[in-house]
């Protein structure tokens, strides 16, 4: 499977969570919550948010007001009521999900009045099952929350205020952890995220069973092109217990593993379950189906199942020097030949990519300029050259090429097998291994496609088409690959996006002009929602270019490595832009005004 293009911040950075631990750890319940709160019986600290009776000033009671709507779901109604009058609250909506919503200008409040504006813009809707749904952008709307008494009651209350559940994207990253379920993609070959929110004010002991109801209930409504949910009528038959001897236990109906279930589903689900039910581990897991006996597994392989699982800890990495592939020195492998290409073919190159399994490995290289642009690949076993091969109906006198990527690159020795993706004059094509021509992906894409990246997974991908960010699904399982229909995802702080990449398995680099035109690059959870910033300016120059390569699931502190490519000139993105030099690449004679371009990874 293709494992990225992409580096970066992990999503704990965006959002409070819980760390993942290796796979022969001691059993662990991470507490995801912050330093303060209230102690609960087993010593574990929940988050307190604030209350109505906290405050009396107007500004201050309308931002708590906003976050209020946070936490266990079937209780937010509740607490946001509580902030309102009774006869407001009396004739609120009595639940539903949540809008998330983020103020693009701070409240305003004259001292003496009774009347906060607010000017909200909504970015998302949280469901019960921890799915946040991007929301179609659209103008911000200004309200007028009106505070006051209330005759017989203490305090100040809010007495009127839009009839809907909403927090602020504030309230979503102090009092929510990002936490990744998983499922198989439709062939059966590897795990899929599926990234839920977590209220924090769930005790750590309740969380898996939390997670357990997620999978019962089906993937996010995004994924459902790319993934298999669970057999029709599975549930729960019991919460999931206190880990016992090392042991997790998961009941479920007998629904879970139909009659005519093929011999690997049992062992699928239980792969399923453990990479689902991170950070907590045990080393057995014993799953009960039915009146069945519970099948018990220890020391089970599972981490394989997820391709992010596989990736390096350090990256093997190359440039484009003078129109050829050079390896980056104090780079894995650097003194080793460049992957599948022979040094005669090294030439003429104008962006590349390089993928491998864990049998062979995977080039695929656009060559030329203008007319004379043509996309051309190879595969061999690791360690061995092959020659390139022309791909078929791609060219530059049909539109300009953008950067190749590999999507899925199997095992095995059918290079028909292999998926890569490619831009030729803003739509979409997928190709594969061999000469064989070029497929036009099918896409209601909503303009011209200028960038691309693809997850780990092979399956989810994003895009920039119009300045602007979108996600879908591949599809890979008919005779020709699709792509389901976009959504749009709109990162804060940013005017137009330029390039985006992945940079774990549920967070993004998106490069993009603010308001002020000038570049930056961030760190964006996959929904848009949150995002930190990994370079606040550089400079007004435009980026036509970003590569990453992801961290791991396993291994999430470790930060992704982060390219862009700004008037022709790579720059690493570390704590300030670092301008990538010729002397740093292997085999190198530097020239006057050539420099390193186009970098990227062995994916």
């Amino acid at each position: 499977m293709r494992r990225l293009l992409c580096t970066a911040v992990v999503l704990a950075t965006l959002v409070a969570g819980g760390c993942g631990i290796p796979d022969e750890s001691d059993v662990t319940i991470v507490d995801d919550g912050p330093s303060s709160g209230v102690s609960i019986s087993d010593g574990e600290e929940l988050p307190v948010q604030p209350r109505r009776e906290d405050s009396e000033e107007p500004k201050t009671l309308v931002g708590n007001y906003l976050q209020a709507a946070a936490g266990d779901p079937e209780t937010a109604a509740a607490r946001v009521k509580a902030f309102l009058a009774p006869e407001k609250a009396a004739r609120f909506p009595a639940g539903g999900d949540i809008k998330v919503v983020r103020e693009t200008v701070p409240s305003l409040h004259s001292p003496g009045e009774a009347e906060v504006t607010i000017t909200i813009q909504v970015v998302g809707t949280l469901k019960a099952n921890g799915v946040l749904e991007p929301a179609a952008p659209a103008d911000a709307t200004t309200y007028e929350l009106r505070v006051g008494s209330v005759a017989g009651r203490t305090g100040q209350f809010i007495l009127d205020a839009p009839q809907f559940l909403m927090m602020s994207d504030q309230a979503l990253q102090s009092y929510y952890s990002a936490r990744t379920i998983y499922w198989w993609n439709t062939a059966n070959t590897g795990l899929v995220p599926d990234v839920r929110y977590m209220p924090l004010s769930l005790p750590s002991v309740q969380q898996p069973t939390a997670v357990l109801g997620w999978l019962t209930g089906g993937p996010a409504p995004w994924l459902d092109d790319a993934v298999n949910p669970l057999p029709q009528g599975t549930q729960a038959t019991d919460n999931v217990p206190a880990i016992t001897d090392d042991t997790l236990l998961i009941s479920l109906n007998a629904e879970a593993l139909p009659p005519g279930s093929d011999a690997g589903a049992l062992d699928r689900l239980r792969r399923q379950l453990q990479w689902s039910m991170r950070p907590l581990t045990a080393s057995a897991i014993e799953i009960k189906i039915g009146h069945d006996d519970p099948v018990r597994t220890e020391n089970g392989v599972y981490l394989d199942s997820n391709a992010a699982y596989r990736l390096a800890d350090v990256p093997e990495r190359f440039a484009l020097y003078n129109s050829s592939i050079r390896r980056l020195k104090e780079s894995p492998h650097e003194n080793d030949p460049v992957p599948v290409i022979k040094a005669a073919a090294n030439k003429n190159i104008t962006s590349a990519a390089l993928s491998s399994s864990s049998t062979r490995a995977y080039a695929a290289v656009v060559t030329g300029a203008g007319d004379a642009q043509r996309l051309r690949v190879a595969q061999a076993p690791l360690g061995e050259q092959a020659d390139l091969r022309q791909v078929g109906g791609l060219s530059g006198d049909l539109g300009a090429l953008g950067t190749p990527v590999w999507a899925q690159t199997p095992d095995g020795d059918d290079p028909a097998a292999a998926v890569g993706l490619i831009t030729m004059g803003g739509q979409l094509y997928s190709f594969d291994a061999t000469s064989a021509k070029a497929k036009r992906v099918d896409w209601q894409a909503p303009g011209a496609v200028t960038g691309l990246s693809v997850a780990p997974d092979g399956h989810r991908v994003v895009l920039v088409s119009g300045g602007k960010l979108y996600r879908a699904v591949l599809n890979t399982s008919g005779d020709a690959s699709t792509l389901s229909d976009p959504e749009r995802v709109a990162p804060p702080d940013l005017a137009t996006v330029a390039a985006a990449a992945w940079n774990s398995e549920s967070s993004l680099a998106v490069a993009g002009l603010r308001t002020n035109d000038r570049y930056a690059v961030l760190d964006v959870t996959v929904d848009g929602t949150l995002a930190t910033t990994r370079l606040n300016d550089i400079g007004a120059e435009p980026v036509t270019y970003l590569a990453a390569y992801p961290s791991t699931p396993t291994n999430p502190e470790r930060l992704a490595s982060e390219w862009y490519v700004a008037g022709g000139e790579a720059w690493d993105v570390l704590s300030e832009p670092v301008k990538v030099q010729p002397d740093q690449l292997v085999d190198v004679t530097p020239q006057p005004d050539v420099n390193p371009t186009a970098p990227f990874f062995l994916d």
